[in-house]
């Protein structure tokens, strides 16, 4: 069979590719196929909280509460998706660089909006492009679980790339930073601000894991430093800066307001 989430073969309880329940139920309301594991039904809104199978259809005052709540989580999540675009779009490192090896076992197919996407057909470059934005957008959307899934995955392919370039080391620290591991992302920072001391998105990030470590001596001067080359820096269009252009005026304000508190 297909997996109903991402379109790839699958068979027993859960989607090996993505972890989608692959048992379907009918909606309580309108009798339309619904996941086991779904919230809300895709057909008519309906809330399926209380399960799909066996339960009376909740009464019209509580429908119409369900799905005017489903329409404010689907207006709130678009936008999550418009930010995320404009914040961080897909790393791109330049023509013709693929990697040479494949997936790791058990790498799966995550998908996307236009259906599921291989990860063992792609390059490694290809496949850090998905896996990054994947957790990114997760970790914008609040999505822990994918973000749990996904994020070590990311990691493997990005250690077997390993990327030198401020740019490249800038998407490594984020990873490591959406994980929870801030040391890491800390190190990683540092190896780019070795080559480039003044690579602002390199600054912010490791001003922000060092503040989450509790060092806020080495966030205040990293974030101090930020302000210091800001506009000389945003006047270089340094590699990287074109693709995130709007993270830096929220980075800023970051930096001011911590310094601001003392």
């Amino acid at each position: 069979m297909q997996c109903p989430s991402c379109g790839a073969e699958a068979s027993g309880n859960f989607c090996s590719a993505c972890g989608a329940a692959l048992k379907t139920e009918q909606c309580p309301k309108c009798g339309a196929e619904v996941l086991a594991s779904g919230r809300f039904c895709t057909a008519c809104g309906s809330s399926l909280s209380k399960g799909v199978g066996g339960s009376s259809p909740a009464d019209p005052q509580k429908a119409a509460s369900a799905n005017a709540t489903m329409a404010w989580w689907v207006a709130g999540a678009a936008m999550v998706i418009v930010l995320l675009v404009l914040g961080y779009p897909a790393l791109t490192r330049g023509e013709g660089a693929e990697g040479t090896g494949g997936a790791p076992p058990g790498m799966g197919t995550p998908s996307g909006g236009a259906g599921a996407v291989d990860l063992t057909t792609m390059s490694l470059e290809d496949q850090s492009t998905v896996l990054f934005n994947r957790v990114m957008t997760s970790s914008s959307a609040g999505d822990t679980a994918d973000v749990a899934f996904f994020q070590p995955k990311a990691l493997v392919i990005y250690e077997q790339l390993a990327p030198t370039d401020p740019d490249g080391l800038y998407h490594f620290a984020l990873l490591h930073q959406v994980g929870g591991d801030h040391a890491a992302a800390v190190a990683k920072a540092q190896e780019g601000l070795a080559q480039v001391p003044t690579y602002l998105l390199l600054l912010a990030v490791a001003a922000e894991s060092s503040a989450a470590l509790g060092d806020a001596e080495s966030a205040r001067s990293l974030y101090s430093r930020f302000l210091e080359v800001y506009d000389e820096e945003m006047g270089l269009l340094r590699p990287g800066y074109e693709h995130h252009q709007p993270i830096f005026t929220v980075y800023r304000s970051e930096a001011e307001a911590f310094l601001s508190s003392g």
